[in-house]
């Protein structure tokens, strides 16, 4: 069996299995969002959608410990990915009966992928140095994240077009059958869990495990206080602080808000190909690419917020894309060679939570302040948290260079 269905292979499987489960979760929504505004008319209703996916999430990743404690990744990935299908499939028959409880049966069921959700992401991210040779990883990396922009670039437009031409429910049973081929694809994943003789925990000790591998590892330690700065600093980009950035700074219309933000992914796809084409170079460089990024990021958004001519906030948002890349590229392979399997996926676990949490204040944050104080000053504090991140990654550089056997939990 694993002479047919060998790493390589594995990989491949876990690859294409998450481009057509990333596919689905961007297409379902959609649809979600257009049912539930034909059906009430209310916008409130409507962001209730991605309020309720990230409460969800959040509280998935703060449970995830006790899963990953108990249950091999490749179980995880494949049974949460199953859930996640029938779930949907609960939905596509919902979707044709609208009656008094038909919105709280949606609004469920939104919260319940989301939490099987929340267990799949630490599990995948996990599992990629397991299916891969250590000096594949990186290549790995940039391979992944390159799959996730070009799903992220296509998949709404793409959902636009064929909500107008098939209407809604087509498109929920569209990505039923996605979220059914995703499930077998994972499946198909030969996976060898390293069996590591595990110590008789408590449940809360369980749960604590990934932050407290996080808080003992200088390496993770600065790499997540940079996320946390970082995630603030990002609060800019959500898609209701970029409408106001058009209006007012740019003095242009809708069509513009689009142009901005298919820039701002292609030059995430544009820097994924570069990464993925000097990966060697780079792997032999992860802290230098990780100080020339943040140093990047903030000359980038500074003259971002300060520009007034539409083609060069348009110019701007693209070059943005190229260093956001690679420095997560290169967090995300430091953080892989931090710790093994089921740590690993603690570790993610507890880094989600971190990222979840952070965003949330972070739209509240940047919101309040684009509205008492203008939509410069909030991306001058944006270039302040990222001078703030730059900061820490100088003062703390040296953790960079540690050797990965000494920091492997």
């Amino acid at each position: 069996m694993s002479i047919f269905f060998g790493k390589q292979v594995s990989i491949r499987f876990l690859w294409f299995g998450q481009m057509s489960a990333n596919l689905g979760d961007i297409l379902y929504v959609v649809c979600l969002i257009k049912m539930i505004f034909d059906a009430t008319g209310s916008v409130t209703y409507m962001s209730l959608v991605p309020f309720f996916y990230t409460i969800s999430a959040l509280i998935s990743g703060l449970l995830a410990p006790l899963i990953i404690n108990k249950y091999n990744l490749k179980s995880i990935l494949f049974f949460s990915q199953c859930g996640k299908t029938l779930l949907l499939l609960g939905m596509c028959l919902l979707a044709g009966i609208v009656n008094a409880g038909w919105l709280f049966g949606i609004y469920l069921l939104i919260c319940l992928i989301s939490f099987l959700d929340g267990w799949a992401s630490p599990a995948r991210n996990a599992l990629v140095p397991s299916l891969v040779e250590q000096s594949k990883l990186m290549k790995t990396n940039s391979l992944l994240a390159i799959s996730d922009q070009i799903v992220q670039l296509i998949a709404w437009p793409i959902g636009s077009i064929l909500l107008v031409s098939l209407g809604a429910r087509r498109i929920l049973w569209f990505t039923f059958v996605l979220y059914l081929l995703s499930s077998v694809l994972m499946g198909l994943i030969d996976h060898v869990a390293n069996q590591q003789i595990k110590e008789e925990q408590s449940r809360m000790d369980v749960l604590k495990e990934g932050w407290r591998i996080i808080w003992n590892s200088k390496q993770l330690r600065t790499i997540s206080l940079m996320n946390i700065l970082e995630t603030f600093a990002n609060g800019v980009w959500i898609a209701a602080i970029l409408f106001v950035y058009v209006s007012e700074a740019l003095n242009k219309g809708e069509n513009w808000w689009g142009f901005i933000n298919g820039s701002f992914f292609a030059g995430m796809l544009f820097g994924g190909l570069l990464i993925y084409r000097f990966s060697h170079m780079l792997e032999r460089n992860l802290g230098q690419t990780i100080l020339l990024s943040t140093l990047s990021l903030i000359m980038i958004t500074f003259l971002f917020g300060m520009t007034s001519v539409p083609w060069f906030a348009l110019f701007v948002s693209f070059l943005f894309g190229l260093p956001q890349m690679a420095r997560d590229v290169a967090e995300t392979t430091i953080i892989q060679q931090s710790a093994r399997e089921q740590l690993l996926a603690k570790v993610y676990s507890a880094r989600g939570t971190l990222i979840f949490g952070s965003f949330g204040l972070s739209s509240i944050l940047m919101g309040w302040i684009t509205e008492s104080f203008g939509i410069r000053t909030t991306f001058m504090v944006a270039t302040v948290l990222f001078l703030c991140s730059f900061t820490v990654a100088l003062m703390s550089r040296r953790y960079f260079f540690l050797d990965v056997n000494e920091q492997t939990w």
